[in-house]
């Protein structure tokens, strides 16, 4: 609506300009006319110009007049244009930024919502590890394994973790036990190296793995990182026995053998990896 009057206003004001100027055009015909040629032809040089120049110069004035506002009004549509694309240009910026921003924060959530995919997976592969080492070491009889493994598919994923970290929180030379163990068990050694390998990975990974904190806290400080450091020998490094005697050399040997016997009893049946020669053999 705005700009209809507008060009309404401008068409009317070139209408009255050209009335004007035919008006004033007819007049000074009209003027000459009366002084016929024979008065112009009569004028000196100066008058006529002087004649011709007040003819000329209303009409002349007024069009500059119309020219210059007319220029200003061009001048002010494109400023005001040059202003908007400005403001377009900043507004198209921001929209980028905030697309950008946008493409930043889901590919964040789809990391965080792939890591939390993925951590039930990796879970329930350190849970088989254990679950192995577990049942083939004694450290939980069959039907604390299958009762460990029904408590993990609801929801405690370290419950066949948790039986090792409260055993070698209760007995000071679990983990010495464990690894004498594990040496002896090519199929529990394997599993626990298997263990260990997993989370080696996984914290090589840094925190772009598993970027939310819990998660990483659970690697860290959690059944994890306890259990990882039982199965790698952290803190299994036995203290030798030096003796000077014979009777030192005894004594070490039969407090080693009576430590393998309380190993036995407290660990659990070890498995029987070969059979027994029978007696014709």
């Amino acid at each position: 609506m705005e700009k209809t009057l507008k060009t309404l206003l401008r068409w009317s004001v070139f209408v009255i300009a050209v009335a004007v100027t035919t008006g004033w055009l007819i007049l000074c015909a009209s003027y000459l006319t009366r002084m016929g040629w024979d008065g112009l032809l009569s004028l000196e040089p100066g008058d006529l110009a002087a004649l011709l120049a007040a003819a000329a110069g209303p009409p002349v004035a007024l069009w500059l007049i119309l020219v210059v506002v007319a220029q200003q009004q061009d001048l002010t549509i494109l400023r005001r244009a040059v202003l908007d694309m400005g403001f377009a240009m900043r507004r198209s910026q921001e929209q980028v930024e905030s697309q950008s921003r946008a493409l930043l924060e889901a590919s964040a959530a789809s990391r965080r919502q792939a890591a939390q995919d993925l951590l039930p997976v990796v879970l329930d592969d350190l849970a088989g590890s254990a679950a192995v080492v577990a049942e083939r070491l004694g450290v939980l009889t069959r039907d604390d394994v299958d009762l460990a493994w029904a408590r993990h598919g609801a929801g405690d994923r370290s419950a066949l973790l948790r039986p090792f970290v409260a055993r070698a929180h209760s007995e000071d030379d679990f983990a010495v036990r464990l690894n004498e163990a594990l040496a002896g068990d090519l199929q529990s050694k394997l599993a626990a190296e298997a263990f260990v390998n997993r989370v080696d990975g996984l914290r090589s990974e840094g925190r772009d793995a598993f970027p939310l904190k819990l998660v990483s806290d659970l690697f860290e400080d959690g059944p994890v990182s306890q259990v990882y450091a039982l199965f790698s020998g952290a803190g299994s490094t036995r203290q030798p026995v030096v003796s000077d005697n014979a009777d030192g050399i005894e004594s070490a040997n039969a407090a080693e053998a009576d430590e393998e016997d309380d190993m036995n009893d407290r660990l659990g049946p070890q498995p029987t990896l070969f059979p027994a020669a029978s007696a014709g053999s």
